[in-house]
């Protein structure tokens, strides 16, 4: 179920906008991946919206290298 594409109506729902602008501008704000296709409309995947980009530890593993400076 990751990977499936979140249809237009869950879309909808889960943003709470119908337009493609106020959907887009809702999940940016969220930090959620996301893609405008060419007939305008916003699409994204059931990952992106479980694992937002501000939530995902992409090169932490748990040392402070800062700290030996």
């Amino acid at each position: 179920m990751q990977n499936l594409i979140i249809t237009s109506p869950e879309l909808v729902e889960l943003t709470g906008y119908s337009r493609a602008a106020d959907q887009a501008s809702c999940l940016r704000s969220h930090g959620i991946f996301y893609v405008e296709g060419k007939d305008g409309r916003i699409r994204t995947t059931w990952y992106h919206i479980n694992h937002p980009a501000s939530h995902r530890n992409n090169n932490n593993d748990g040392f402070n290298l800062e700290a030996l400076t």
